[in-house]
């Protein structure tokens, strides 16, 4: 009966250790996809780069006109409903077709947003009901710890950061754009992409940081 009782009580470890991190995982998962949800929306960071760099004259329109076909490139990668890419930019066809393999990747990232949100919000409110916030404070320290890690490992040599990254997301080449073919690349600088990863890296490492923060303050509480 002790041996019975140990193995039920194992199991009943194990299950709520398999819980425990899948619900992590799923918090996780939604403040990264949170966080590239708000970066590639972010267009008055694009904006800044149009202005600082001239991007406009490099494309041979007013820097309205480039923010306008900017925007409709958002369009087509963030609306399923939006089917064809319509820009004022010639463009390949691996050219068009690396848009399409980007709207994929968009309509994933808002797929796991949409399904890890409510499940993470049920989540926070089990942990305030219960007054356990505190248990998120050192997985959370951990995964600040490896973002700091990529963002040096970016900072370092972007070029290699930016190489890696697309060979992970994408089966093809299509992301190497030639400037004859795809002028567009003339208006997306490398340092438009750092940028975004910076935004990318800081946002996540706030939120991690209210998150241990919010774990602090049930810990003050509770004594």
């Amino acid at each position: 009966m002790k041996l019975i009782r140990l193995l039920i009580g194992n199991l009943k470890m194990n299950k709520e250790r398999l819980q425990w991190a899948l619900q992590l995982v799923c918090v996780f998962l939604f403040l990264i996809s949170f966080s590239i949800a708000i970066t590639v929306n972010f267009v008055p960071l694009y904006h800044l780069f149009v202005v600082q760099m001239h991007l406009g004259q490099r494309a041979g329109m007013s820097d309205v006109k480039l923010l306008h076909e900017y925007q409709r490139v958002l369009d087509f990668l963030n609306y399923p409903w939006i089917s064809e890419l319509h820009s004022a930019f010639q463009m390949s066809y691996n050219g068009l077709q690396h848009f399409y393999d980007v709207k994929n990747l968009f309509m994933f990232n808002y797929l796991i947003l949409l399904c890890s949100a409510p499940l993470s919000f049920f989540f926070f409110r089990k942990l305030r009901r219960l007054g356990q916030q505190w248990r998120l404070i050192v997985p959370f320290q951990f995964f600040i710890l490896g973002v700091i890690g990529l963002t040096g490992m970016m900072l370092l040599n972007f070029n290699n950061f930016f190489i890696y990254f697309h060979e992970l997301l994408f089966r093809n080449n299509d992301w190497v754009f030639d400037p004859k073919l795809d002028p567009i690349i003339n208006v997306l600088p490398d340092t438009f992409f750092l940028a975004c990863f910076g935004l990318f890296f800081t946002l996540l490492i706030i939120f991690l940081v209210l998150g241990i923060f919010w774990g602090k303050q049930s810990l003050r509480k509770n004594r």
